[in-house]
């Protein structure tokens, strides 16, 4: 039986790490396996405590390592190149749609001409190197058609390149206008945005910027994504966790921080910023690839600079791999500080885990503030300052088979071949063991990413409106994944009953009675109680549920929230779930909250 639940760990660990079904990834650890014999792994691997020494072993191991070099060194870049003939075909559709009034199907095609159209330094360009300023031009024009002027002049002040006279005056021309109607309108886009319950707007503005709530009192002294209301325990049954400092109210924001690294699912490259994950209206491209789309120049600009610049020409291979979305964002944590950073990072964990060792073998009780400074030590002066947060969040390492090492080390191992073929390796160093030294601690930290992943990262979600109610048909959309190193902290549990003793001081749970008996004994206090009264204030909550799904039905959430949030609140005082009214309460009160966040809307294309 043991044996079985092993093999089941051992499965779904896998998945974590890439799919059984999509890419060659799977495949090639099967074979591997098959290759050098899992009785083999097991015995040099369980020798293996450090992930610097896994790394190592992957490539210098003589029964692993030629097995496993004999694949990694055929892996080559792969991504979308851009195409000119593509691109132009696309600016000539929209065009046509253009005239025809089709302004929907023709943003579309000049979006797709625009992120297919060559750099004007490519080789592979037509219309004497005018493909992007032609697309962009085209769909200014469209843009402005339908009245989004703040896109129509992005596309328009991107135009930096000379063209010919007639289309030098209709950009000079629509610039002009652009401005004029963004000053025009802009009181009545302050009023729109600052209307904060106008329950009869139908999401015109599905692209709006979002403002992030504040926090409910004052920020955590240590951990600035989370609120005073919460603090940090640990326990040896529990880890590192959240638990209330104070009193939380139904409806108190307890934390709101950015994501320390994300990653977007692939399916929805084409519809969404790569970089901040909104619906895309007017795209940007990458200045090399046509695999990727961002909302707006600053997205763009912001990713290339970082992560984008590495991941560009591998972005295919990393998908055609079936590597699952953990890798993709263990990867991701990476690209986005440079080697460099990597290896400071990796020097600092182990110089703050030989401190705490030492102090455990010398029984020297750490306290809690050294510790803290520990955690919060900064790298030389000079150095890139890194986010270290996530790296103290649990791997579970302790209870990782060596099978289970061994795979996640193979993906750190092709994760870093794709490392090399896109130079994110410090190769002005002559001396090869301090460059292997460099990629072995570049791998420690693919590898440290792999595992803490598993049990820390959050999935992101878009609230996806019906086309006819706010909230009736509404769902929501798997987008991406993201660790936030303060988020991770907070666990979840269960109610285990439905009503509360009536005794001062007694938190007993009881279960519901028939209805021809209120008094009933408590098993806590042993005390007999009338729950009459409890009964009738629960009755009162179940009524204001109904008034505030009435509400939700109106689409008027800032009422509901306000009617269900005192519900809830009433409902807690006196009773406890599993409790249908009250999970349904729960569910549309969540609803509206996701209401204020990343929402969309479909638009009716005729």
């Amino acid at each position: 039986m043991e044996e079985s639940d092993n093999s089941y760990r051992e499965l779904c660990s896998l998945e974590t790490v890439c799919s059984r079904k999509k890419g060659f990834f799977h495949d090639f650890i099967e074979s591997v396996i098959k290759d050098i014999g899992k009785a083999v792994i097991v015995k040099i691997f369980n020798k293996l405590s450090e992930d610097d020494d896994r790394i190592r072993c992957i490539f210098t191991e003589p029964k692993i390592k030629n097995v496993v070099l004999e694949t990694l060194n055929r892996v080559k870049c792969l991504y979308r190149d851009k195409d000119a003939l593509i691109s132009k075909a696309k600016r000539q559709e929209g065009f046509h749609l253009a005239s025809c009034k089709d302004n929907e199907r023709a943003l579309l095609c000049f979006s797709q001409a625009v992120l297919r159209a060559p750099i004007e330094d490519s080789s592979d360009k037509l219309d004497k190197g005018l493909d992007l300023p032609l697309a962009l031009l085209g769909r200014a024009e469209v843009l402005m058609d339908l009245g989004e002027y703040e896109f129509a002049l992005d596309d328009l002040e991107s135009i930096n390149h000379h063209l010919p006279a007639d289309k030098m005056i209709k950009r000079k021309e629509s610039l002009e206008k652009c401005h004029h109607f963004i000053s025009q309108s802009k009181s009545s886009l302050e009023l729109y945005k600052t209307s904060n319950d106008d329950e009869k707007v139908k999401f015109q503005n599905n692209y709006r910027e979002l403002t992030l709530p504040n926090l409910t009192g004052d920020i955590h002294t240590s951990m600035p994504g989370l609120s005073k209301l919460v603090m940090i325990n640990d326990t040896p049954s529990a880890g590192k966790h959240a638990v209330a400092a104070n009193n939380i109210q139904i409806g108190d924001i307890v934390a709101c921080e950015a994501p320390l690294a994300s990653c977007l699912l692939p399916e929805y490259y084409g519809t969404h910023c790569h970089h901040c994950f909104v619906r895309l209206r007017a795209p940007v491209g990458c200045p090399k690839c046509s695999s990727v789309a961002f909302c707006r120049r600053k997205c763009r600009d912001e990713a290339v600079a970082t992560y984008h610049k590495y991941e560009c020409k591998i972005i295919a291979l990393l998908i055609g791999s079936g590597m699952s979305i953990l890798s993709m964002l263990a990867l991701r944590m990476v690209t986005q500080i440079g080697s460099k950073a990597c290896v400071e990072l990796r020097d600092d964990l182990k110089q703050s885990n030989k401190i705490i060792e030492t102090a455990v073998n010398t029984e020297k009780k750490i306290s809690k503030s050294s510790r803290r400074r520990l955690r919060k030590k900064k790298l030389k002066e000079g150095c890139v300052q890194i986010d270290k947060r996530a790296y103290d969040l649990v791997t579970l390492s302790e209870k990782r088979t060596p099978v289970d090492f061994f795979e996640r080390s193979l993906m750190a191992a092709f994760l870093l071949k794709c490392l090399e073929l896109v130079n994110f390796f410090d190769t002005s160093s002559v001396v090869t063991d301090a460059l292997l030294e460099e990629k072995i601690a570049v791998g420690s930290i693919l590898l440290r990413n792999l595992q803490l992943l598993q049990f820390n990262a959050h999935e992101i979600f878009e609230t996806q409106h019906g086309n006819d109610h706010r909230f009736r048909g509404s769902k929501t959309v798997y987008l991406g994944i993201a660790i936030y190193p303060s988020a991770s902290r907070f666990n979840h549990d269960c109610y285990p009953a439905v009503t509360r003793c009536t005794t001062e001081r007694c938190n007993g749970l009881l279960v519901l009675p028939q209805p021809t008996n209120y008094i009933i004994k408590c098993s806590s206090c042993k005390n007999k109680v009338n729950l009459n009264r409890r009964l009738a204030d629960l009755k009162k909550c179940e009524e204001d549920y109904s008034r505030g799904l009435a509400s939700v039905e109106a689409e008027k959430p800032l009422e509901a929230m306000e009617i269900l949030i005192n519900a809830l609140e009433n409902f807690h005082k006196v009773a406890a779930p599993p409790h249908r009214p009250t999970h349904l309460a729960e569910i549309a009160l969540a609803s509206c909250m996701a209401s204020s966040g990343n929402v969309w809307k479909p638009l009716m294309i005729n």
